[in-house]
């Protein structure tokens, strides 16, 4: 079921995967995206636990990663923090977030992004926890 995914809404899922009808936990913060004939039509990965230990300025920012059924990333989103809303919406409004669409797990690892100026710190945090998450799926 699409309302049990743990984001801050269902429609955080629905705009990566708008043929989904449900999520099934597969391994650890990973989740199996399937439409409504079962079908796998791709992933979701939390960061957390794996990024647990990265902060920003102001602690963690998880991230909400999915892939489509290609393993390529469509869509990263930060889920639920404390970084001061100001600097993370510059990194957002930056197109920061997007720089991963379109790649692998493995390109993604490979990309070193600068981070966006006056918010270095939730940039960085930003990178390493979805460095750190597709690291344990490699």
């Amino acid at each position: 079921d699409l309302h049990s995914f743990p984001t801050r809404r269902s429609s955080d899922l629905e705009i990566a995967f708008p043929k989904a009808t449900y999520v099934e936990l597969t391994k650890t913060a990973t989740y199996a995206v399937k439409d409504e004939k079962g079908k796998e039509i791709g992933n979701v990965l939390l960061s957390s636990p794996y990024s647990d230990e990265i902060t920003g300025f102001n602690g963690p920012t998880p991230l909400q990663i999915a892939l489509d059924a290609e393993g390529k990333i469509i869509e990263v989103r930060v889920l639920a923090n404390d970084e001061t809303p100001n600097f993370l919406n510059r990194v957002i409004k930056a197109g920061f977030l997007d720089s991963w669409n379109g790649l692998t797990a493995e390109e993604a690892l490979h990309k070193e992004l600068d981070a966006v100026s006056g918010a270095t710190y939730s940039s960085n945090a930003i990178q390493n926890s979805l460095k750190a998450r597709l690291e344990a799926i490699q």
